[in-house]
C-alpha cells in the first residue's frame, strides 16, 4: 500500500454542495500561475465532456469505467483529464472503505513525479458525492508532449527499420527505468506496454512515464519476486515479437544489475515468468490497433 509518509499535502476546498476539488502543492510551480487553480480545473472538466460528446481525436479512452481526453485551455499548458464514472451504488459504497480509484491515482501519480517516475503530474482532482459517497471523478493531469505510449513506440521504430545499438540502448534505458521502480518499491499491477508511455525528446535520451495511477502500489518493504515476475511477463507478453529472445534475455540482464540493492536469484525469477507466460500469445497495440502473435515454448527462455 502506499506509504503514509509518501501522501503530498494539498489544498482542499468545496466547490458546490456535492463537488470537492483537492489541488497538488505542485500544480502552482508547474504552472505558474498568478490566479486559483480551480477555475481552470472546472474548464477542462467542461472542454473534456464537450470533445467526449463530439467524438474529438483527442479523445484516447472512452470505456464503461473511464474516459480520457487532453484538452488545451487557454493561458495554461496542455492538460489530461481522466474522467473514473459513476459504476452503481455497489461500486461507489466501497470508498467508504478503501480510497477510491481517482483518489489513489492523485496520490500515486504525485509520489511517482516527486521520485521522477513520471512527466505526467496530477494537478487536481475534483470529486463528486451524493450522500457523502464519491460517485464520480476527475483527474487533472499535465499532458507530456511529444509522447507515444511504448508499444506504438516500438511498432514504430521496428517498421522503420530500428538499428540493433539504438534498439539495445532504448532497452537498456527502459530496463533501468523498471529496475528503479522496483527498487523504490513501486508496482504497477497492471504493467503492459500500452501503460507505459515513451516521452521521446530531440538529441536526449528517451523518457519514461507510467500511465493508469490508480493500478500503482508503493511498498515500504520492496516490491516481492512474485510481484516483479508478474510485471517482467506482463511486459515480455505484450512486447512485439521483433525483439527477439536475446533481446529479452539482454534487458533481464540489465535489469537485474540496476537491482543493486536487491540479490535476485536469477533462475528462480526466470522460472516464474516462463511459468506465467507459458501456453499464452503476445499482445500489443499497433498503429492499426490490437496485434496477436503467436509466442515460442517458455522453455526457450531458460
Amino acid at each position: 500500500m502506499l506509504r503514509c509518509d509518501s501522501i503530498p499535502k494539498h489544498r482542499s476546498c468545496q466547490l458546490a454542495e456535492n463537488i470537492r476539488i483537492e489541488i497538488s502543492p505542485c500544480s502552482q510551480s508547474i504552472i505558474n500561475l498568478t490566479s486559483d487553480f480551480e477555475p481552470i480545473a472546472m474548464m477542462a472538466i467542461d472542454e473534456h465532456n464537450r470533445q467526449i460528446q463530439s467524438g474529438s481525436e483527442n479523445v484516447k479512452k472512452n470505456s464503461p469505467e473511464t474516459s480520457i481526453s487532453i484538452v488545451s485551455i487557454e493561458n495554461c499548458p496542455v492538460l489530461c483529464v481522466k474522467h473514473f464514472k459513476y459504476r452503481g451504488a455497489g461500486h461507489a459504497a466501497k470508498g467508504l472503505f478503501r480510497p477510491t480509484h481517482g483518489l489513489r491515482a492523485f496520490h500515486s501519480g504525485a509520489y511517482l513525479f516527486e521520485h521522477g517516475f513520471t512527466a505526467a503530474a496530477p494537478l487536481a482532482l475534483i470529486r463528486k458525492s451524493r450522500f457523502m459517497v464519491t460517485i464520480e471523478e476527475w483527474l487533472i493531469m499535465l499532458a507530456v508532449p511529444a509522447s507515444k505510449e511504448l508499444d506504438r513506440f516500438m511498432v514504430d521504430r521496428i517498421r522503420k527499420g530500428w538499428p540493433k545499438e539504438e534498439k539495445r540502448k532504448f532497452l537498456d534505458n527502459f530496463a533501468r527505468f523498471l529496475a528503479g521502480l522496483h527498487e523504490y518499491g513501486v508496482f504497477h499491477t497492471d504493467l503492459k506496454t500500452c501503460n507505459v508511455l515513451v516521452y521521446d525528446r530531440p538529441h536526449k535520451p528517451v523518457k519514461f512515464s507510467l500511465l493508469d495511477y490508480d493500478d500503482v502500489r508503493v511498498f515500504r518493504s520492496g516490491v516481492s519476486l512474485k510481484r516483479r515476475a508478474k510485471n517482467l511477463a506482463q511486459l515480455f507478453l505484450s512486447t512485439p515479437s521483433d525483439i527477439d529472445m536475446d533481446d529479452r534475455m539482454k534487458f533481464l540482464d540489465r535489469y537485474l544489475l540496476a537491482c543493486s540493492k536487491t540479490n535476485i536469484d536469477k533462475r528462480r525469477l526466470l522460472k516464474m515468468v516462463c511459468n506465467r507466460i507459458k501456453g499464452k500469445s503476445l499482445l500489443y497495440v499497433g498503429p492499426e490497433g490490437d496485434i496477436s502473435e503467436s509466442w515460442p515454448p517458455a522453455d526457450e527462455l531458460e
